[in-house]
């Protein structure tokens, strides 16, 4: 029964996503995964952190990318179904700031965009005068990030908030590769460093190949704590000869025989 992502979480051919990560480094940073319950969903969440400090050129516009290599075993029928982004620099006008978010494929969001950047007034032309940004990008946030800007609180870009751009472009792909954090400071005068960012993954078995998760089939598991087993079993027995109920699983009015061949065959962990 391929193509089923059950509560044990096992993968196409009944591989454990508990397996599928593993520690990684790259120049620059030391990245590493864990198994975080992160975001509310029926996906397994991968955490993964980049600690390492670096500079951020001041106002060239020249890129300072972070790498984050992400490293899957048999990655070729799993996709990203959601992401969350934790963010913290330090830097004294914020409104210098792009930064972005690209996958291994070349997808670019734009996260921050030089924050509260208009036509005339404070901010102005130079954008957010804040101090640092310490926040967590995700797509259900209430507000904006363009819409945050404060001279009197630290960090200015704080709490849950949304992405200047959505992180849509980026789901149903593989998420296996290396992703970067493009950070940008394009006015001189204040400088700023990259201080850590964590990289929130929710990760989802596709077997079929179609971009989106794939639904669990495996019906003779009654009481769905992900295996069919002797609970199961009991269970079916104790209804035998009902109709309308879910032991009916060949859907032809009635507990029997045809049930508990369908039960036997899936015998023992859904996959």
């Amino acid at each position: 029964m391929q193509g089923c992502f059950t509560k044990r979480h096992s993968g196409c051919g009944g591989r454990s996503m508990n397996t599928i990560m593993s520690l990684v480094s790259v120049p620059f940073l030391t990245l590493f995964a864990a198994l975080t319950p992160v975001m509310q969903s029926n996906a397994d969440s991968f955490r993964f952190e980049a600690t390492v400090p670096a500079s951020i050129p001041d106002g060239t516009g020249a890129v300072r990318s972070i790498p984050i290599d992400v490293t899957l075993q048999d990655h070729s029928d799993l996709i990203l179904t959601g992401i969350e982004l934790e963010l913290d620099i330090e830097h004294p006008w914020v409104g210098d700031l792009v930064v972005s978010l690209r996958s291994p494929t070349g997808v670019v969001t734009r996260l921050i965009d030089r924050n509260g950047q208009g036509p005339f007034g404070f901010p102005g032309p130079f954008g957010c005068g804040g101090d640092d940004v310490s926040m967590v990008l995700s797509q259900d946030a209430a507000t904006i990030v363009d819409d945050v800007c404060s001279i009197t609180e630290t960090p200015v870009l704080a709490g849950r908030l949304r992405p200047h751009e959505s992180f849509s472009g980026h789901l149903g792909s593989a998420p296996g590769g290396v992703w970067f954090i493009d950070l940008q400071d394009v006015q001189s005068g204040d400088s700023g460093n990259f201080i850590s960012a964590a990289l929130v993954m929710e990760i989802e078995v596709d077997c079929d190949g179609d971009g989106l998760p794939d639904e669990c089939d495996c019906p003779g598991d009654l009481n769905g704590d992900g295996v069919v087993d002797g609970a199961d079993l009991a269970d079916l027995l104790s209804r035998w000869g009902q109709t309308g109920v879910p032991a009916d699983l060949d859907g032809d009015g009635s507990v029997a025989g045809g049930d508990l061949s369908i039960m036997l065959a899936g015998w023992g962990f859904c996959s």
